[in-house]
């Protein structure tokens, strides 16, 4: 799961005079990469955003933690990035690990500052923090599909404009967004196991990435 947090910048039609900006919320490091470089690598080219990411773990599961770390850096750079917007958590109470759940409460206080619980982590922070009462700021999740759909890539293009249609935001990669988005990749080699170069080559999320507002 990957969240985008921003101030009033959808629909992004046009350019805007006034600057915008975007939080990307992120679980793991390769998250940017491997989830939602369509939209990172679009929205980083714009003049009137500010982009930043936020990830929530070093994903220290394997004593990687610190070369993760400089990966992650490595890899916003190339998104076209500063390393000063970059935050990367690295708590003890948010261990990288499937068998573990987050505090949820916790996941909102690092924000305002397992990817269930930064959904609701998130989705918590906007039903609670005041700030978000009294500004406006918008929160849109990354669409989840199903297996079938997910290593399809560009062959599931009319069921991605489906999905656009039904009221989401739909960024789809053109030829220099997906190089960008692999040479991200090749930013995290202590990841670059086989099953992930497969699914740079076969996987939806590369090519396509739908976005709904979290309500």
């Amino acid at each position: 799961m990957a969240s985008l947090i921003e101030r009033n910048i959808f629909p992004l039609e046009k350019q805007q005079k006034k600057q915008k900006h975007v939080l990307f919320f992120a679980t793991h490091p390769d998250d940017e990469c491997m989830l939602f470089s369509p939209t990172l690598a679009y929205l980083s080219r714009r003049s009137d955003v500010t982009v930043s990411l936020l990830c929530l773990t070093t994903d220290n599961h394997d004593q990687l933690g610190e070369v993760r770390k400089k990966e992650l850096l490595k890899s916003a750079v190339t998104f076209g990035l500063t390393p000063d917007s970059v935050i990367i958590v690295d708590d003890q109470h948010l261990p990288d690990s499937p068998k573990k759940a987050w505090n949820l409460a916790l996941v909102a206080k690092t924000v305002e500052a397992n990817h269930i619980a930064a959904y609701t982590g998130v989705k918590h922070m906007a039903l609670t923090s005041q700030r978000f009462k009294c500004q406006k700021i918008n929160i849109y999740a990354l669409e989840s599909v199903g297996l079938a759909h997910k290593f399809s890539s560009v062959l599931d293009m009319l069921f991605a404009f489906g999905m656009a249609v039904g009221g989401g935001r739909m960024f789809v990669a053109y030829l220099a967004v997906y190089s960008q988005g692999i040479q991200a990749m090749l930013m995290h080699e202590s990841q670059l196991v086989w099953h992930r170069k497969l699914y740079l080559v076969f996987s939806w999320y590369v090519l396509i990435n739908t976005h709904t507002m979290v309500s």
